[in-house]
């Protein structure tokens, strides 16, 4: 969790660990992981020293996947969801990581299900369930990762706008995957900062259809 700190503490005041992370007991799991997110998303929506209707979840790599399922069970807490080089599937990223299973586990194109599939107990089918999130998305992409490929971005983005009309797509040409926040410079805090500007509750110009930041003059802002 230690490259999570400096983007971290510019964010957050603090980070709430999963399972048997940091100072967390347990067993990491899907389940596990996402009775955490619960409860933490419920935590703040007692809080009286925020403003719980601007609530906006990040996640990057797994915790895109763990906030893509948030959102899409809170549609009345959260109001916008930012996703970092996150994966369509574990199932997909195991071929990724172990080439010689591409064979056996897979998800994403595949005709139907791999015979080992069954074998990967937390799946994170985040491409199943990013359609399903009604909140606006910002999608943030580094071209240059070395975990999860770029594609993967891509395809959660296209799942996304098949149903979501305010979500945006950007890409850092230089960005791997955990130094994407780094390699954008300033470019990657005013895209989130323009992003909230015009999604969040509370702020001017909402009224942002899906789409590409890299292609068209409709999306400058975004590009530069």
């Amino acid at each position: 969790m230690a490259f999570c700190l400096p983007p971290s503490q510019i964010i957050f005041k603090s980070v709430h660990m999963y399972d048997r992370y940091g100072a967390s007991d347990g067993f990491p799991s899907q389940h596990g992981i996402m009775k955490d997110a619960q409860a933490a998303l419920d935590h703040l929506m007692q809080r009286t020293d925020i403003d719980t209707s601007r609530i906006v979840l990040f996640g990057r790599s797994l915790g895109g996947a763990v906030g893509a399922v948030l959102a899409r069970n809170n549609l009345d807490k959260v109001s916008a969801l930012i996703l970092e080089n996150t994966f369509t599937s574990i199932l997909d990223m195991a071929s990724v990581l172990l080439p010689f299973l591409k064979w056996f586990i897979g998800y994403t194109g595949s005709k139907g299900p791999r015979m080992l599939n069954f074998l990967v107990r937390s799946p994170w089918n985040t491409i199943d369930v990013i359609g399903q999130v009604k909140q606006p998305i910002l999608f943030l992409s580094g071209l240059q990762d070395e975990m999860v490929p770029p594609s993967h971005m891509q395809m959660l983005y296209a799942a996304a706008a098949e149903n979501n009309t305010t979500c945006v797509f950007v890409d850092f040409p230089t960005g791997m995957h955990m130094d994407t926040w780094l390699s954008g410079g300033d470019r990657y805090w005013r895209i989130i900062q323009l992003f909230l500007d015009q999604h969040v509750p509370g702020k001017e110009g909402n009224d942002v259809q899906c789409k590409d930041a890299n292609k068209g003059k409709d999306n400058d802002a975004y590009a530069r």
